[in-house]
């Protein structure tokens, strides 16, 4: 049996539906019946864990006693911040919750398993070297490790929940959302004000895709705000925070990004070399060609 281990079904339908094709069980860190329901760890061969966040470690060190293979793969550019402001566990209370009690069922689960006396195999698919030091802490124990370089995600499409739409109509502004309260701790007014002072900035039409994990109404009352369905590819200006799709090849000719200190800061765009194979294609095929 194949295991996912993700946050939630949003997770799953945002990046592992772009690997696995639902041919597996997964277990929720923020999920009820995952938690209290029957520990699936004991009858995977193969479990594929989606980042290094905490409840994921702990899933880890259990899938190391139980599985014959651990395929960890990368979903996000950023590295996971150390330390965040008192606001963010505020923002993120019932997160954390969740994460507190999957952590501790992955550790009872951990504690009453049977520890196999070969070590399993560990597979570390990444795309940037950030990810890959963060995750090489944890392999002290683990001689048996594999790392993989790839590509980096087609990132109009790994993350999206559904295939997304391309416009090549040409516009003032595309602003690349991010559920900033969650991201960053901050208040839903604060938000608000970093939108009006990007309003201010462009004092045009601004053309936004809302993230999967976004209130829906936060751009309501934002005349210069127009929500789309689609990547406007063909925008003067792209702006945004930290979001994987910034990365995507825009033909715009600045970026305005947000700063730790919350302010903007423009510059001129970067033009990057186009990789026809993604990481998401480079996965499947190795796994593929493994029998994995």
């Amino acid at each position: 049996m194949k295991l996912s281990v993700n946050i939630d079904a949003l997770e799953k339908q945002r990046f592992a539906r772009h690997v696995l094709h639902n041919q597996c069980e997964f277990y929720y860190h923020q999920d009820k019946r995952s938690i209290l329901g029957k520990c699936k760890f004991n009858n995977a061969k193969q479990v594929f864990i989606w980042g290094r966040r905490p409840p994921d470690i702990e899933a880890f060190k259990l899938a190391s006693n139980t599985a014959d293979t651990i395929i960890i793969l990368q979903h996000a550019k950023n590295p996971r911040r150390e330390q965040v402001p008192l606001s963010y566990y505020k923002q993120n209370f019932k997160k954390v919750l969740y994460w507190l009690s999957s952590i501790g069922r992955l550790k009872l689960s951990r504690w009453q398993s049977i520890k196999k006396t070969r070590q399993p195999k560990v597979l570390l698919f990444y795309f940037t070297e950030a990810y890959k030091k963060e995750w090489q802490r944890h392999f002290t124990e683990n001689h048996n490790v594999e790392y993989i370089l790839c590509n980096s995600p087609d990132v109009s499409r790994f993350g999206a929940t559904t295939d997304t739409k391309i416009c090549t109509t040409p516009v003032p502004c595309f602003y690349v959302d991010e559920p900033l309260t969650h991201t960053l701790g901050i208040t839903e007014q604060q938000e608000i004000t970093l939108l009006i002072e990007l309003q201010q900035l462009i004092g045009d039409t601004i053309y936004v895709k809302l993230h999967p994990r976004s209130n829906t109404d936060k751009f309501k009352h934002l005349n210069l705000f127009k929500v789309v369905d689609c990547i406007y590819q063909n925008a003067s200006t792209v702006a945004g925070y930290r979001s994987g799709l910034l990365d995507y090849q825009f033909n715009n000719e600045t970026s305005l990004t947000l700063q730790k200190d919350l302010s903007w800061q423009k510059q001129l765009k970067k033009h990057t070399s186009f990789t026809e194979q993604d990481y998401a294609t480079q996965v499947k095929e190795y796994l593929l060609k493994h029998d994995l």
